[in-house]
Formats: C-alpha cells, sequence, structure tokens
C-alpha cells in the first residue's frame, strides 16, 4: 500500500469491529494459503465486506496491460451484463471514485454521486444503477504500482467510519496480495504487511518447521518475544497433555490434505496452559512439494464469540436483526409445512413504509436507520405476524399462517395501526404509513419464490391506489395471466395425453472418443404450438408445481428407455435425468426414484440424476442425507450447471456426488475468452482434486474441444456431436458408435 495513504488505526475501532476486520483477513489468507484461484478469493472478499456494509456492492477495477483503462474483474453482487458498462473506464479526475484512485492515487470517499464533481463523466451510471455513494481506494502491487480499485458502492448516500475506511484499507492490500501472491519469501512479505494489525497469532515455518516468521499477536499470545522463537520449532508451546498419537495424526493429515484444523492446548512461557484454536496449512512450491507452513492461533473464547457473530450476520441484517431473506425462506418453508399439516391456509406480505425515501432524505440517513430499526421492532412484538424480515432498503417480508378462519384483514389492519403509532425521533413524533401488498397460499402460489413476486405487485398496486392500504393479489396483475393460466392446464393434461416426448443428447469420452451415456431432455409436443423446448414450459411447470408429475413421467421413461435399448441387445448406457429444487423439496423423491427403476427393471448403475448447485444449497441441513440415501439406491449423482452458483470446495466435500458438469456458459466461450479457460481449468482441477468425474456441455466446435482436452476434462456433450435425438434416432447412433465398456 502507498505510504502517501493514512491508515485507518484499529485504536478507533471498537472490539466489535476489530473482531469482523480480523475474521475477514483470516478467511481470505486462509482461501490463499490453500491455493485458492485469484478471482474467487477476490469475489469471497467483495461479498465478505457486503455483509459488512449493508445495502452495498464490491468491485474490483484492474488496468489493462496497457494501463490505459480499467475494466472489472470481481463484482460478484452485479449482474454481468450490468458490470460490462463499467468496462472501459478511462482513470482522471472525473472518471468517478475509482477512475479517481487510480489516477490520483489517492482513496476517494464520494458520498453523493449524483451531484460530485468526481462522477461527471459517469453521472448516467450512478443514476441507472442507483449508486447514491461510492468508496474506492486504489490497489497496489508489490513494486508500489497501483493497479486497479477496490470499492464499495453503496444504494444510500453514505460517509465511511473509521470501520468502513479500515475494510477499505485491508480490502484493497487482500486484493493486491491475492493478485500478486507467490509460494515465495515475497508472498511472506506481503502477508507480512496484513498481519501487522491482526489480532490472531500467526507463525510461518519452513519445510522442516524450523520458525522463520511470528507475528508481534503470538508473541502477546504466548508471553514470547520474537528473538525466543525464531530458528526453533513450535514444539517449545506444547502443554504436554496430548498423546503423542495426537500429533503424528496431525501431521499424517497435513501431509494428505494439505491442512489441520482443531482445539489444541498450548503452554504460554509462564507456563500457563490453555486451550486454542490452531489453523495449519501446509503451503505448496510450483513442484508440489511442502515449502513452508502456516499457523493461525487464536484464544478459544473469543474465536467462539467471533463465530457467533459471523454466523448471527450472515442469517439476520445487520440494521435491525430480523432474520435475512435466506433464513425468511427457510422460515416460510416451515410455516407452509405446518399450515399444510393442519389445514391451514398461509399468507405472504411485502410492507413499504410510505414516502421513506423522502424521510431518509429529509431528515438524514442515521434518522432513516433508526426509523427502520423501530419499524422492525413494532413488527417483531406484532402478534399477528409469524415470521419477518428485512427485504432492503424499506421493504420487509411477513408470513402469516391462518387459522381457524382468521380473518386476514383485521391482521392487516392491526399491523398498520401499530407501523402508524407515533415514533419519537430527537424528542419530536413522527407519524409513519405503510403499504401492504398480500399474495396466499395455496391460493396464488404454494412457496416462497411464486409468491414474493405477487406480493410485490399487489403492494405496487396499493402504492397506486394512494398508499396507506393493502391490497391482494389478483391474476389480472399479471399482463399474460390468461395465457399463463391456459398454457398452465394445457401443461396438466399434456403429461397423461402423451404429448411429452424425451430427446437423448450423448455424451462422449475424450480420451477415447466413446459413448459412455446419454442426458434425458423433455421436449413438448404441443398440438397447435408445435415442439416446445423445456425453456418455454419448465419454468412454469415450476412455479406452479406441475414439475412433480412432469419430472416422475421423464425419470419413468427414461428409466424405461435405457431398459429397453438393453433388452433389444444394444450396449448397456448411463441414462442422466434432471431433478429440480422443487422435487427435492417434495421430501419423497428417493420413492420416485425407487419405483421407476423397479417399473423399468432398468439396474440403478445405469441411471445418473443431476442436480443443480441452488437446489443442494437450498436445505443445506437436510442434503447431505438426503444425497446419501440417494447414493444408498446404487445410482450415480452429478452437479449440473457447474461454476453458476457458489462451486466451493466447502460444499462439495459435504455431498457425495460422482461429477461436475461445467455450465456451457463457460465451456462455449473458451477458446476466445482466456477468463472462461481459466474457469472451466479451475473446475476440472478442482473436481479431479476431489476425485470427481468432469463432463463439459455445450460443446460446438473443434477449438473448444481441444481447449476442453488440454484441462484434463473427462467427457463432453454438444452439438459438435449430436443434437438431442428422438429415441430411435438415438438408437441408430447407439448401435453404430463404439460404448465404452
Amino acid at each position: 500500500m502507498s505510504a502517501a495513504i493514512a491508515s485507518s488505526e484499529y485504536s478507533e475501532l471498537s472490539s466489535e469491529e476489530q473482531v469482523h476486520i480480523l475474521q475477514v483477513q483470516q478467511i481470505i489468507l486462509e482461501a490463499m494459503a490453500l491455493g485458492g484461484e485469484a478471482h474467487g478469493v477476490i469475489s469471497r472478499l467483495c461479498q465478505l465486506e457486503e455483509q459488512l456494509l449493508p445495502n452495498s456492492v464490491g468491485t474490483v477495477m484492474l488496468l489493462d496491460k496497457n494501463r490505459q483503462a480499467l475494466n472489472v474483474y470481481a463484482a460478484p453482487s452485479i449482474p454481468a451484463d450490468s458490470a460490462s458498462r463499467l468496462n472501459g473506464l478511462r482513470p482522471g479526475p472525473h472518471a468517478g471514485s475509482c477512475g479517481n484512485a487510480v489516477y490520483s492515487c489517492q482513496p476517494q470517499f464520494v458520498q453523493n454521486t449524483f451531484t460530485d464533481e468526481r462522477w461527471r463523466d459517469l453521472r448516467h451510471l450512478a443514476h441507472d444503477f442507483n449508486l447514491c455513494s461510492c468508496w474506492s481506494m486504489p490497489v497496489f502491487s508489490a513494486q508500489g504500482e497501483v493497479v486497479g480499485s477496490f470499492a464499495l458502492s453503496s444504494f444510500e448516500h453514505r460517509q465511511p467510519a473509521p470501520f468502513h475506511r479500515k475494510l477499505l484499507e485491508i480490502g484493497a492490500a487482500l486484493v493486491g496480495i491475492a493478485l500478486e501472491r507467490k509460494q515465495s519469501e515475497a508472498s511472506l512479505k506481503l502477508f507480512e504487511q496484513v498481519f501487522k494489525g491482526s489480532e490472531e497469532g500467526i507463525l510461518i515455518t519452513d519445510a522442516l518447521t524450523d520458525i522463520l516468521y511470528v507475528n508481534q499477536a503470538l508473541c502477546r499470545l504466548m508471553g514470547f518475544a520474537e528473538e525466543d522463537v525464531i530458528g526453533r520449532q513450535p514444539r517449545i508451546f506444547s502443554s504436554g497433555r496430548h498423546a503423542p498419537g495426537f500429533y503424528e495424526d496431525m501431521w499424517r493429515q497435513l501431509a494428505s490434505a494439505g491442512h489441520w484444523r482443531g482445539e489444541i492446548w498450548n503452554r504460554r512461557r509462564n507456563g500457563e496452559i490453555f486451550p486454542e484454536w490452531l489453523n495449519i496449512t501446509a503451503v505448496r512450491n510450483d513442484d508440489g512439494v511442502i515449502s513452508h507452513y502456516i499457523g493461525i492461533f487464536s484464544d478459544l473464547s473469543e474465536r467462539k464469540h467471533a463465530e457467533q457473530r459471523i454466523s448471527f450476520l450472515s442469517t439476520h441484517d445487520a440494521l435491525t436483526g430480523l432474520p435475512n431473506r435466506q433464513q425468511f425462506r427457510e422460515r416460510f418453508a416451515a410455516l407452509l409445512r405446518q399450515a399444510a399439516a393442519t389445514g391451514a391456509d398461509a399468507a405472504l406480505v411485502t410492507l413499504d413504509i410510505d414516502h421513506f425515501k423522502l424521510l431518509n432524505d429529509s431528515l438524514g440517513h442515521a434518522a432513516g436507520d433508526s426509523l427502520l430499526v423501530e419499524v422492525a421492532k413494532r413488527i417483531t412484538a406484532c402478534a399477528e405476524v409469524d415470521i419477518a424480515c428485512r427485504q432492503g432498503g424499506d421493504e420487509f417480508l411477513l408470513g402469516m399462517m391462518l387459522e381457524d378462519g382468521q380473518a386476514l384483514e383485521s391482521r392487516l389492519q392491526k399491523l398498520q395501526e401499530l407501523v402508524a403509532m407515533p415514533i419519537l425521533l430527537d424528542g419530536r413524533p413522527l407519524s409513519l404509513s405503510c403499504s401492504l401488498g398480500v399474495a396466499r397460499c395455496p391460493r396464488d402460489g404454494d412457496h416462497v419464490d411464486a409468491l414474493t413476486p405477487r406480493a410485490g405487485k399487489a403492494r405496487d398496486a396499493a402504492k397506486a391506489m394512494g398508499r396507506n392500504v393493502w391490497c391482494f393479489y389478483e391474476p389480472h396483475m399479471d399482463g399474460n395471466s390468461l395465457e399463463h393460466l391456459s398454457l398452465s392446464h394445457e401443461l396438466r393434461e399434456a403429461i397423461g395425453a402423451g404429448q411429452l416426448v424425451l430427446h437423448y443428447q450423448p455424451q462422449v469420452d475424450l480420451a477415447s472418443g466413446r459413448l459412455i451415456g446419454a442426458e434425458a431432455l423433455v421436449r413438448w409436443r404441443h398440438p397447435s404450438r408445435g415442439m416446445m423446448s423445456p425453456a418455454a414450459f419448465i419454468p412454469l411447470a415450476e412455479q406452479t408445481g406441475a414439475i412433480v408429475p412432469l419430472g416422475e413421467w421423464v425419470l419413468a421413461e427414461a428409466c424405461r428407455q435405457a431398459a429397453a435399448w438393453q433388452a433389444a441387445g444394444l450396449p448397456p448406457l448411463m441414462v442422466a435425468v434432471n431433478l429440480s429444487a422443487v422435487q427435492l423439496r417434495r421430501g419423497n423423491i428417493e420413492d420416485t426414484i425407487a419405483r421407476a427403476l423397479a417399473d423399468s427393471g432398468l439396474e440403478s448403475r445405469w441411471l445418473e440424476i443431476e442436480l443443480t448447485e441452488s437446489a443442494l444449497l437450498h436445505d443445506m441441513e437436510r442434503m447431505p442425507a438426503l444425497i446419501a440415501r440417494l447414493k444408498a439406491l446404487g445410482l450415480r449423482l452429478s452437479i449440473d450447471d457447474f461454476g453458476t452458483g457458489y462451486s466451493s470446495l466447502a460444499y462439495l466435500k459435504q455431498f457425495r456426488v460422482d461429477s461436475l458438469k461445467i455450465d456451457q456458459s463457460f465451456v462455449r466461450d473458451m477458446a476466445s475468452d482466456s477468463d472462461a479457460a481459466a474457469i472451466v481449468t479451475a473446475i476440472v482441477q478442482m473436481g479431479h482434486t476431489l476425485n470427481l468425474f468432469t463432463i463439459a456441455e455445450g460443446v460446438e466446435d473443434q477449438a473448444v474441444l481441444d481447449s476442453l482436452r488440454a484441462t484434463g476434462c473427462d467427457a463432453v456433450q454438444g452439438y459438435h456431436y449430436s443434437r438431442p435425438l428422438p429415441a430411435g434416432e438415438f438408437a441408430v447412433l447407439l448401435a453404430a458408435w463404439p460404448v465404452r465398456d
């Protein structure tokens, strides 16, 4: 970091803020030490800092090779098409916060992008994206050259507090490290810059475990001076409380897995024995040989406190303390299950504070935050509301279960009355009103994804009626409701009328060119619209619940056809079938699969089930057990569209899947797009590290095929080999194509 930038002092921060800063450092440094790819690590950094600054997005922009223009490198919370509008930004005094930060090599804190001269050339983007404020920090290389910027942009007009400045400062330093990280002494020096303010004890040894470096936090933790430990080995901290087998297991895991973490008892210099949490990572050089070990020590009680706080922030809104959207989704799903079990109905309500933007702009953001906190308290205390969350801004989502014919209207009126009670602000009473939109279950949908947009449309209708009212969702609020209802009815009829048909696309072993499987893809032979692709009706099926009977038919038909091919003397072939998240949520998918296999006579080893990342991550508590039960049936499991979601080793380790299917959005561009090629290569390497089979979809030409072969990818499918074919045509292909044993 440039010496010209004044560093925010830790002494200015509260203990809670210090914990947040240190937690971000530890997570990112550990990810880098484990060999995390730079883009993924930096994207994770953006997400962590976004959690600590609600209603904001993090972005990293880098100079191009000519050092003339800035392009977006990482912006995980901004859609790709929106982020691309920032590409080609030339640094200068009017080029926004990031362009100014790179131009001046100084931090830029812009409170109002709509009026600040530094945003003159980008004013249209500020208005288009509603970016009200933007704070940007230059990112420097190890040689002290500016290489880009790290920014936090907010949808509110605000100035950074010392905590936010420290977040930006640490974030920019971590981005610089991630971009230039090498497993060498240079990396250790870069790490040292970040470690100086850390409250975590950090120790680095060489391959023989001789200590090369300790930070001051470790010296304070253990009671040793730096010169007392440099050149010695970590056994000087040993408490003597662990049996020899404890350390043997530790070193065995370090050698095999490259890391070890757990609780350990150590001894301070004064003889005091205490418990701590220890993370050890083995760092390998370019030849794969261990060159260093990094140990991160923390007092167990402090670590647990930090984990509890981070856990809370991961599931709750930092401002109001209400559950966040993901937590609301899970709780609302539980409420719907409870309602179904008791025969009750349920409602999803969106609540907006009327004219909140005017209040926020007039009274100031601090007062606006106080209003939101008070409204959240009133919602939480309201007996009429079963669950609630802050959706964002001044929008809240509420869930209500309606038992014994309770009048929903009276509950909504009580809620409005509670919000309307005067609020004391700086000693003066202030009255609010709110607009409510209501979607009911099962009338308007049977899950949160269907109900939320409909409640939003009802809320918009309430605002159009003059505000301070509630409005129920009605089908006419959808512009194409009649067509929607008609097509939904026709789809349910099609399942039993023989209008659905499966096409099969071959999957090819990349090394041998032999056929190894086929993906079953459903088509709708509509009597008047002709052959319809899945994109035209699968979203409708998921929204209306028709995906369940449709999915059962696809599974049964794919198994029947695979068994029929075998009975006709054709070589046995793996058939892959997609399952939707809705099918998984219904809870009886194991019975559905077992029944399809039994009815068709197909051996389970010839069936592969494809699951999307979003479906797996929808219910992390339940999914690992479900995956284990599916594996017990003897079939194969694959993660479909891999790379478009979290794509994390952390969750892959929890699921016993067999293969990763790389999303075609990366595959199609990899011959011409180095970033896409790097992503595919990283996914293949990740898969092979976990002993997973990798298959790339969307292969349409020889150039892409050659690029995939260079990555070591195991198998491919796409138009380069064949379009999806009807069962009869596929049988001809199967008879002529060599099949892998």
